[in-house]
């Protein structure tokens, strides 16, 4: 035992159970163990063959609102408030275990005289007879057929509704698995039949409630419309049309009456006026009203007649010749006829304005007088509207109650009113009895008596004292010259850089192999300049311990034939531990990169890094998938411009996604600028080259930076394919 376990054991409490001795314990009492749980198997199998099967048969039931438009003219959809909710679901269940229920399901299944249900049916026991006699128990001679088997009834119903639903299981067990059926149906049956008769009660004494009041109405309403009538016959106020009274429609008559007058009035007072002024300015032809006249259009055809007569004869005759004076003369008596003509039509005019004046007076007077009217019978009115209202109260009231009552006489019908429930599974004769469950209750009485048999056992000798152990005496404290020294460390890269994430502890079996000092010193240094692709697999997943996403940088040298081989064969296992995207980190290595994992999609260069830094693609268009593992892709894009001041931001957003982040790169340059923001930097090439790449580096501030051991892809492959089988 080494001393790291002596001292574990020295610090153990005494008094330990001891487990061989209790083993011991049973081992020596098998027998008793043996022998009472065949015993008990034994008993049960007798208990299961000998008792009396019972059969159980389920019916179920369903609450829910049967009314809808189809029995309830006056709702358009059922209420979803009138759906039963938890206390309505265990009334029901209450209603069910009633004994008015139970009277009528006993009544229609004649259970009299059936020994399981009536304890008449083999007479009165011994215990029956004492229990009465003491006054314990009533007589069950004196009680009826129903009275006297409720007890048996009750025990052998149960009534549940599984949890979150509106069904009632009704559960009924019985010796006979027909009579289980029946009953349970029964039980069903009635409970309906019960639901539907007191929505007929309710139905019955809704009408018998409705229809006094109903009558009641009906002689209200015609006193109330008596009175209506008497009152607008005493006030005269009757209806003419529109719903209006007489003297209110006679008043909007001599308004409009009133209102055409005074139109008329200023029309023709304001033509008269016209007139006259045409008449002073001598424009009588200009005048509408004189123009359209007869007389004036004769006139003035023979006016037109004369001037032309007139000016004929002026060619031939002088001014002064007598048949010139008399055409003129002939002129002149045509111009004062027409004048006298427009002047009779002004004077037409200006009567026609003195007799709408007139009328409008008139209309007015009237108008007066019927507003006086109208007053005066304002008052009334008022009333005759508060005798309208009531009842028209009256009448709606009426014609509610009226409806109520008729639905409650149709609803007291057989049938009329549906019940809240239906039956949505009818009982069936079980085949299989429900009670005694013959193999459960043997393996439970086996069981159940082996456990008791051996906690028996372990109890005794706990209590005993004998099944337990003293405490060992502890050790001393090894001296500190005698504690074992840590094994070295092995260094992954040169002293100057020193690694991020130390290698793990040199177990014994790894130095019992190691090669002798002088026969391969060459090959020690290269294990110390070159890393392992599998420890820097196990490096990785230390830094996963530490960071939420590790980001890893491979450069590949010039001379590097297998760097992008190297980079998706790291990928492909990172991707296996967990979500993984490989970045083509400069445009040169993302054709190479590509062909490597999506090898048979025929399509244009695909979207990238550049694409997605220079804002022309998305992250879903820049990532793709490669088709032989979990891993995601994105090559270096199509864009040609500068992404490097974007890396660190595209670093971070993939961060937030990914728990494996490796960019590919061969870009000296780039690498220098992008290696600050990688948690592990990994050079592949020859050794020269590499530790020129290390070295630049490290005065960059990088001294995680690793030379990486290249494989070719086949060797690479199988190798990380076995070392994570092996870690899995």
């Amino acid at each position: 035992m080494s001393f790291g376990h002596a001292h574990d054991a020295a610090e153990s409490p005494q008094g330990e159970i001891d487990l061989g001795q209790i083993a011991g314990a049973l081992s020596r009492r098998r027998r008793i163990v043996i022998g009472v749980t065949l015993a008990a198997f034994l008993g049960a199998l007798v208990f299961v063959n000998v008792v009396k099967p019972r059969y159980t048969a389920e019916a179920r039931v369903l609450l829910e609102n049967q009314e809808s438009y189809l029995t309830r003219a006056d709702k358009e959809r059922a209420d979803p408030a009138a759906a039963p909710d938890a206390e309505a679901v265990q009334s029901q269940i209450q209603m069910l275990t009633s004994r008015d229920l139970a009277r009528r399901v006993l009544k229609s299944l004649d259970l009299q005289g059936n020994s399981e249900f009536d304890p008449l049916a083999n007479g009165l026991g011994l215990g029956t007879k004492i229990g009465v006699m003491l006054g314990f128990t009533r007589d069950p001679s004196k009680l009826a057929p129903e009275e006297r088997m409720l007890d048996a009834y009750f025990d052998k119903l149960l009534v549940l509704s599984p949890t979150k639903t509106r069904v009632l299981q009704i559960e009924f067990s019985a010796r006979d698995p027909d009579l289980a059926a029946r009953a349970a149906n029964a039980i069903a049956s009635f409970y309906i039949d019960i639901q539907r008769e007191a929505k007929r009660e309710n139905a019955r004494d809704a009408a018998q409630s409705l229809s006094p009041l109903v009558t009641d109405l009906r002689e209200r309403l015609a006193r109330a419309e008596a009175k209506v009538e008497a009152f607008r016959s005493r006030s005269g106020l009757f209806v003419g049309t529109n719903n209006m009274t007489i003297a209110t429609q006679q008043l909007g008559d001599l308004t409009n009456q009133l209102s055409i007058s005074r139109t008329a009035q200023a029309d023709t007072e304001a033509k008269a006026k016209l007139v006259r002024e045409m008449l002073r300015q001598n424009r009588v032809g200009e005048i509408p009203d004189v123009a359209n006249n007869e007389m004036i259009r004769r006139i003035g055809e023979q006016r037109v007649s004369l001037r032309a007569q007139l000016a004929l004869e002026s060619r031939t005759l002088l001014p002064g010749h007598p048949r010139i004076k008399e055409l003129q003369a002939q002129l002149s008596d045509l111009e004062a006829d027409w004048r006298r003509a427009a002047e009779r039509t002004a004077r037409t005019l200006e009567n026609e304005a003195h007799i709408a004046f007139s009328r409008v007076e008139n209309l007015s007077r009237a108008m007066d007088e019927q507003k006086r009217v109208a007053g005066a019978a304002g008052a009334d009115e008022v009333q005759l509207r508060e005798l309208e209202r009531a009842a028209r109260v009256l009448k709606d009231q009426l014609e509610a109650d009226s409806a109520k009552y008729q639905e409650a006489l149709a609803r007291d019908g057989l049938k009329a009113s549906p019940a809240d429930a239906r039956v949505i599974q009818r009982a069936v004769a079980p085949p299989i009895p429900s009670f005694p469950k013959k193999l459960p209750i043997t393996a439970f009485a086996t069981i159940a008596a082996f456990i008791l048999t051996a906690g028996s056992i372990i109890a005794i000798e706990l209590l005993g004292g004998r099944a337990r152990i003293a405490g060992p005496t502890p050790l001393p404290a090894p001296p500190p010259e005698e504690a074992l020294e840590a094994p070295p460390k092995v260094r992954i890269a040169a002293e100057r850089r020193e690694p991020a994430f130390a290698e793990p502890e040199e177990t014994p079996q790894t130095a019992r192999f190691s090669p002798p000092p002088d026969s391969c010193a060459p090959k020690l240094e290269d294990q110390t300049m070159r890393t392992h692709r599998s420890s820097v697999v196990g490096r990785i997943d230390a830094a996963r311990m530490a960071t939420l996403s590790v980001k890893v940088l491979m450069v590949g040298c010039a001379d590097a034939e297998h760097s992008f081989d190297s980079a998706v064969t790291l990928s492909r296992s990172l991707a296996r531990r967990g979500l993984a995207i490989i970045v083509a980190a400069d445009a040169e290595s993302e054709g190479e990169l590509y062909d490597r994992l999506v090898p048979d999609v025929d399509r244009a260069r695909p979207l990238g890094l550049a694409d997605l830094a220079s804002g022309a693609a998305t992250f879903g268009e820049a990532i793709h998938r490669d088709l032989d593992s979990r891993l995601h892709v994105m090559p270096g894009g199509r864009a040609a411009a500068d992404y490097d001041q974007d890396a660190e931001s595209v670093l971070e957003a993939l961060a937030q996604t990914y728990d494996f982040i490796v960019f590919a790169t061969r870009d000296y340059d780039r690498t220098m600028f992008l290696a600050p923001s990688f948690d592990i930097v990994l050079v592949s090439g020859s050794e020269r080259a590499a530790e020129a790449v290390i070295d630049e580096l490290a005065q960059a501030g990088v001294s995680d930076a690793f030379l990486l051991e290249e494989e070719s892809p086949a060797d690479a492959s199988a190798g990380l394919t076995a070392r994570d089988g092996a870690a899995a």
